[in-house]
């Protein structure tokens, strides 16, 4: 093979590895922040939250549809983009979801989105994880690659449910601190309950748990205090024993000594 053949064959390679490593690099996302998003949400609950795109064009992309999606219902939908300039333009929809052109031609720096809907019913209840659904999610929308930009999900809750879990918080956080096998089941049975909806029976088995956690906690207390007690006794009657036993050794005393 000839000098010149080889440098050609170690160009072609090198470009291609440049390539490669071109393309390995990961591209820019656009950064979302969140305002307002609650932790949990009542069933039928109206809250509002609003969400602030930036580095809209980081990945070389200067136009794209922005998507937005939510469970919530009865939503309302407020888009509004902030040019260079400070200037504002806005767009609002209604619905489970929303499509909207961003692009870098219109001057826009920054886009801002604000939610506004009611909390859907629970089809399916559970205690861990807690139920939750998709109070937000936006994407980035080109051609047919759609690239989630983030998602927000929120517990929601009926007033019936909330009680049943804090009971069964309540009687979990004591029957972790025993051993007794009775709260422990009728721990399991509560969380069960609350799975199938049975929220009054799920809040009767937890308190019940944690009422059969207590009396296990106070009876083991109990036997330590009897057992501590027996122990001092022992020692007591130990030491009694000894005094008498070596005064016994010692004989009595000789008055004329």
């Amino acid at each position: 093979m000839s000098w010149n053949r080889c440098s050609d064959l170690l160009v072609s390679t090198l470009a291609l590895l440049l390539v490669a490593s071109l393309v390995a690099v990961p591209v820019a996302a656009i950064s979302a922040s969140a305002d307002g998003v609650p932790n949990r949400q009542q069933v039928g609950e109206e809250r509002r939250a609003s969400f602030t795109l930036n580095d809209l064009y980081e990945d070389g992309t200067q136009e794209f549809t922005l998507r937005g999606q939510t469970e919530l219902e009865a939503a309302n939908w407020r888009v509004r983009f902030v040019q260079l300039n400070g200037d504002t333009t806005s767009e609002t929809f209604s619905g489970s979801s929303f499509e909207t052109t961003v692009s870098a031609a219109d001057n826009v720096e920054r886009v801002e989105v604000r939610v506004t809907g009611e909390a859907p019913a629970v089809e399916n209840f559970t205690y861990d994880p807690a139920q939750s659904f998709e109070f937000a999610r936006l994407a980035k929308v080109v051609g047919d690659n759609v690239n989630t930009v983030d998602t927000w999900d929120v517990v929601h809750y009926t007033e019936a449910s909330a009680e049943a879990r804090e009971a069964i918080d309540a009687a979990d956080a004591v029957v972790a601190d025993t051993n007794s096998e009775q709260s422990e089941e009728q721990l399991d049975r509560a969380i069960r309950a609350y799975g199938t909806g049975d929220f009054e029976l799920a809040t009767d088995l937890a308190e019940d748990a944690e009422a059969t956690a207590r009396q296990s906690q106070q009876s083991s207390q109990t036997t330590q205090l009897l057992l501590y007690g027996a122990l001092g006794v022992v020692a007591l009657v130990a030491v009694v024993g000894g005094v008498l036993y070596l005064r016994g050794r010692s004989g009595p005393s000789d008055p004329l000594s």
